[in-house]
C-alpha cells in the first residue's frame, strides 16, 4: 500500500490500521499476552505515523509484522536487562543487610561432577544449544519467550535445550564430550 497524493499521513496510517490491524495483532498475540500484544500492535501504527519517510514507503502486512517482531524483541531484551538489574540490586541489598552468605561446600556436588568445569563443558555445545539453555534454564524464560527472542519455533528451542542437556549429561558422566552426537548434528 502506498500513500495517495491527496491523502494525509494520518489518513494513510488509519487506512493501514483498518486493513492490517487484525493480522498484526494475530501475530503479536502468538508471541505475547493479549495486553502486551495489543500495546505492541498499536505501537506499530504509532511508529508508522512518526516515520520520517512514510510517503516514500510501499507498505505491506509483512513490513508491519516485521516492525511488530522487532518491537517484541526489544521489549523482551529490556525485560531481561531489568530482571538482571533487579536481581543484582536485591543481592546487593541482602549482602548489605546480612553480609556475604557462606560459600556452599564443594561436597554438595552430584557424584561424578568433581572434575567438571561448567564453562569448558558449555564450549562443547553449539551456539544455539548454549543460547536455548541460557534463556530457559538460567534466565527462566518460557519456551515461547525464548523462541521469540531467537526467532525460531518453540519446537526448535525445545530440541536445542534437550540436545544441550544431553551433551552436558554425557560430559558429566564420562568427562568427555559425546563426539557421535556432534558428528550427527553436523551431518
Amino acid at each position: 500500500m502506498k500513500i495517495v497524493s491527496d491523502e494525509t499521513r494520518s489518513d494513510f496510517v488509519l487506512r493501514l490500521f483498518d486493513a492490517y490491524y487484525n493480522r498484526v495483532f494475530a501475530f503479536t498475540r502468538r508471541c505475547a499476552p493479549n495486553d502486551v500484544a495489543e500495546d505492541i500492535t498499536q505501537e506499530v501504527f504509532i511508529r508508522l505515523l512518526q516515520h520520517p519517510r512514510l510517503e516514500e514507503l510501499e507498505l505491506s502486512v509483512s513490513y508491519l509484522i516485521k516492525v511488530a517482531h522487532n518491537l517484541l524483541r526489544r521489549r523482551y531484551a529490556r525485560g531481561s536487562r531489568l530482571r538482571e538489574l533487579l536481581e543484582t540490586a536485591v543481592k546487593d541489598e541482602l549482602v548489605q543487610k546480612h553480609g556475604r552468605p557462606e560459600q556452599p561446600s564443594r561436597d554438595i556436588q552430584p557424584p561424578g561432577m568433581e572434575n567438571i568445569n561448567l564453562q569448558e563443558a558449555l564450549t562443547e555445545l553449539s551456539n544455539e544449544e548454549r543460547e536455548a539453555l541460557k534463556l530457559i534454564v538460567q534466565d527462566g524464560c518460557s519456551y515461547q519467550q525464548a523462541a521469540t527472542a531467537l526467532g525460531v519455533t518453540v519446537t526448535t528451542i525445545n530440541n536445542w535445550k534437550h540436545r544441550g542437556l544431553s551433551k552436558l549429561r554425557k560430559i558429566a558422566t564420562t568427562g568427555a564430550p559425546d563426539t557421535t552426537m556432534a558428528m550427527s548434528a553436523t551431518a
